[in-house]
């Protein structure tokens, strides 16, 4: 079953090549469209599987609105005995898809099963690039925060229990928003005010990310024409066409702004992902530098093939430890930070 879903998902990536040479690449929003297809297919295969791997007993209340004026939602994973329990620790998730593709629904049997471990898991919609820039996406994910903050009676969440997460670009927007709300001086110029206080957001669940947008666009596969031609084209989508602006890439670059105050991190990617050498790996030098607690999940030693988002294919055994230390780190951020390689 798996194997068809990944043939399909191949002769997809052949259809942006076939696509990509049609149109002629001719513009920033048709090259976004092209990739977004793309994209679209990968994530309908993690779907499908993790689906499969989603338990029965959680409540789901699906697009919940935050921002009624752009109807903008959010869906709201909890354990099925929510109503008896007490306001829980709550997961807000941002999801991937190179800032111009991906739904809040992509993950969701991920997210049924992190519930089902007795944790709320909220999943946030944001517009997408090239139609909303940098930093539309970082004022919606505030706007939702600020939602959840004041209904977290409602919802039962403990607003002092906050977990943001992210895949792919939602760790890169993740990781911004936790270096704007621990970083003052990096909110005052960017002209940023928090909806939450640093006190309140307890850690920070990021795989497969990008924090060095600068070096995202630098360290592209040059022998994978194609993933470079995507890499540039999503940059330059978010940025909202300042691909070449290396100032203001390292201005928007969570990897700059770390600061002690930076909350604990789980980090994680995959051993076949090139973004873990070139993102993931500096990234943690940085917090270490920081003294920032975090917690390191990359197999490099593994020859198991670990892909891009690995994490959502819950039938390799890998994925299934990474659930397990993310499990033991949402209990305890900052007990659990010795290394797995």
């Amino acid at each position: 079953m798996v194997n068809t879903h990944i043939v399909k998902a191949g002769k997809g990536l052949l259809g942006l090549i076939f696509l990509c040479g049609l149109y002629g690449c001719q513009s920033t929003a048709q090259n976004s469209k092209i990739i977004a297809t793309a994209f679209n297919m990968t994530t309908a295969v993690q779907q499908k599987i993790m689906d499969r791997y989603a338990p029965d007993d959680v409540i789901v209340q699906q697009n919940i609105l935050y921002d009624s004026d752009r109807r903008l939602g959010l869906d709201l994973y909890h354990p099925q005995n929510m109503t008896q329990l007490e306001q829980r620790p709550t997961v807000i998730w941002i999801h991937g898809g190179g800032w111009i593709s991906g739904s809040r629904e992509h993950a969701r049997g991920y997210f049924k099963l992190l519930a089902s471990k007795g944790y709320n898991v909220v999943s946030v919609q944001y517009q997408l690039a090239p139609r909303s820039t940098y930093p539309s996406q970082l004022q919606q994910i505030n706007m939702a925060l600020a939602y959840l903050q004041t209904h977290a009676s409602q919802y039962k969440i403990d607003p002092d229990q906050l977990y943001l997460a992210g895949d792919s670009a939602g760790a890169n927007l993740a990781s911004h928003y936790a270096a704007l709300l621990t970083n003052p001086v990096f909110a005052r110029n960017s002209d940023f005010v928090p909806s939450i206080q640093p006190a309140q957001l307890k850690g920070l669940i990021l795989h497969c990310g990008i924090y060095d947008l600068n070096a995202f666009v630098d360290t592209a596969p040059e022998k994978i024409k194609l993933i470079e031609w995507g890499v540039h084209n999503m940059v330059q989508a978010y940025t909202g066409d300042r691909r070449h602006d290396a100032e203001f890439l390292k201005k928007i670059s969570p990897i700059q702004h770390i600061t002690p105050n930076y909350p604990p991190v789980l980090i994680s990617g995959g051993n076949k992902d090139f973004l873990t050498e070139t993102q993931s790996y500096p990234f943690v030098q940085v917090l270490k530098a920081n003294q920032v607690p975090v917690k390191e999940i990359f197999y490099s030693d593994s020859k198991a093939w670990l892909i891009h988002e690995y994490q959502f294919y819950m039938g390799k055994k890998e994925s299934q430890q990474t659930f397990e230390q993310t499990l033991q780190f949402l209990q305890s951020p900052t007990g659990v930070l010795s290394n797995l390689n």
